[in-house]
């Protein structure tokens, strides 16, 4: 996949960000392009190779259009994880892995309602916490919003859901 200078990108395990330029590196052999990529949320600059992109997982920020799908989803009715922790972690880890912001929502939901349900446990908190975290830096990078009124947008979401079910 080829990106430029200012397209908004999604590193699977940095979160999201934006393409800030394009270098060449002169290494042993040859020179090599590397994709530039400012991770605001980390205040992190990571280079990933042009050759490696797809290999990386590297993907475009969602689109503005996907936005309501992910509001949608975190306000959906959820699906219901493991009782067994290392069953719902060892799903859950698989689910976040990719970093696909529909998958994202989707846990986040997930974790939301077993959190409200039954409870999680640390390693689940820290699974929660990392997953609102990329969905609130992806709709702030799309929606230019700042990450705070992502996170507000993300727990409104949440919580008209969990109060429709109480209806």
């Amino acid at each position: 996949m080829q990106f430029s200078v200012g397209d908004k990108v999604v590193h699977p395990y940095h979160g999201p960000g934006q393409i800030i330029g394009v270098e060449q590196k002169e290494l042993v052999d040859k020179a090599q392009r590397y994709y530039v990529i400012q991770i605001p949320i980390q205040e992190l600059t990571v280079y990933v190779p042009g050759a490696k992109l797809d290999t990386v997982g590297v993907r475009p920020a969602m689109s503005r259009a996907n936005l309501s799908t992910v509001l949608d989803i975190l306000h959906g009715q959820p699906r219901r994880l493991p009782l067994d922790h290392k069953e719902r972690q060892e799903e859950v880890w698989e689910r976040l892995r990719p970093g696909r912001v529909l998958e994202v929502a989707r846990v986040v939901r997930d974790l939301y309602w077993h959190k409200n349900r039954e409870h999680l446990t640390k390693k689940d908190s820290d699974y929660y916490d990392q997953a609102r975290q990329r969905l609130a830096a992806e709709l702030a990078l799309v929606s230019d919003m700042e990450f705070s009124d992502a996170e507000q947008l993300i727990n409104d979401h949440l919580a008209r859901g969990w109060a429709a079910k109480e209806s």
